[in-house]
């Protein structure tokens, strides 16, 4: 079974302590037996471990993270060792104590030179122990930072293709349009004596073709009021398609003239409906509503859907309004939320809007 990385990481530094403690203890025992306890040597190294990760986790974090470490370590070593004797003192007057020791134990130059030497020995362990454990994590933060930066690369890529594969489509959408417009008016003159809701349509359809194929600002927007006219128009040029009353709630509420926003956004959503929902349904109406308040565009629309195979291109539109969106906007300057299921299709957009 597969331990859990700190788990792992705690046997380690048990085992690799135990087989010091073996090896120091052993080499004391062969060299100069003594009638020392196990559990007393325990005492000594458990002292010593716990200056070992103070000096390591406490101090060094600390210091190097200030503006003067070496200052600090200057000051603080001397401290931490001063303090780390008269713990040993205190240690070895409570095992004098425990055997009843009638000779005196005495802070001398021995027993401080002694200890001074032990905790610069740990101390030292403890650094290296530090410096090797921080090249290790700076290793990975550097390793974590350049995966971050190639994945940021990657999407700046992909945001660039696709930004690029929209703007050919629309380019592609220009062609010609004075002779497209030319046509348009000619029709329109013919047939207004004849059929005034056929030249009703006419002329809806060539102010509709008008704004989608118009030339688009530097800022890649245009006036909000403009999109939503135009939305208006698309619905009222669909409803003279057909002689029964579509079933579409559109509903408007705020000032639109004072905020720019790209064009064509809105409407994708909108010939959305008209290509796949239900708009004979007077139990299930579809209902695009456009609020704007306090600087907020909030845009949503539900619609029952047909019933249909799924046709070649469909959901390029939406992937093209999110890379718009995405490149005019930041992150947390929009949220786009699709939702679908066997009957219903739903989508709610909220932009911050700048005038």
């Amino acid at each position: 079974m597969t331990l859990r990385l700190p788990l792992r990481k705690v046997l380690t530094h048990v085992l690799a302590w135990a087989a010091f403690i073996f090896y120091e203890v052993s080499i004391v025992l062969v060299l100069k037996p003594s009638g020392t306890l196990w559990w007393e040597y325990l005492g000594y190294y458990l002292l010593n471990i716990l200056l070992f990760y103070l000096n390591a986790h406490v101090l060094f974090s600390f210091v190097f993270k200030t503006r003067k470490p070496v200052l600090l370590l200057l000051l603080l070593v001397p401290l931490e060792l001063a303090l780390y004797i008269l713990t040993e003192f205190g240690l070895a007057e409570l095992y004098s104590f425990l055997h009843s020791s009638e000779e005196p134990l005495l802070l001398d130059k021995i027993f401080i030179l002694t200890y001074l030497w032990r905790g610069v020995y740990f101390i030292g362990l403890s650094t290296a122990y530090w410096f090797v454990m921080s090249t290790i994590d700076r290793n990975k933060r550097i390793s974590q930072l350049k995966v971050q930066q190639a994945e940021g690369e990657k999407k700046k890529a992909e945001l660039e293709k696709n930004l690029a594969f929209s703007q050919n489509a629309y380019f592609r959408a220009q062609i010609n349009p004075h002779l497209l417009f030319n046509t348009l008016n000619f029709i329109y003159n013919a047939v207004e004596d004849v059929s005034p809701k056929a030249s009703e349509g006419v002329m809806l359809l060539s102010e509709v073709m008008h704004y989608a194929l118009g030339q688009v600002h530097e800022d890649g927007k245009t006036d909000l009021s403009r999109e939503v006219a135009h939305i208006q128009k698309y619905v009222a040029l669909n409803q003279l398609r057909f002689r029964k009353p579509l079933e579409l709630r559109l509903q408007l509420e705020g000032s639109f003239s004072l905020y720019r926003f790209p064009p064509l956004v809105l409407l994708t959503f909108v010939e959305n409906i008209f290509k796949h929902g239900i708009l004979n349904d007077p139990a299930h109406p579809a209902t695009v509503c456009i609020k704007c308040a306090d600087a907020l565009l909030l845009f949503s629309t539900r619609n029952k859907k047909r019933i249909s195979a799924v046709t070649e291109g469909d959901g390029i539109g939406i992937r093209n309004v999110e890379t718009r969106l995405k490149s005019l906007y930041r992150e947390d300057a929009f949220c786009l939320n699709i939702r679908e299921d066997e009957t219903y299709y739903s989508i709610n957009l909220q932009v911050k809007l700048t005038c």
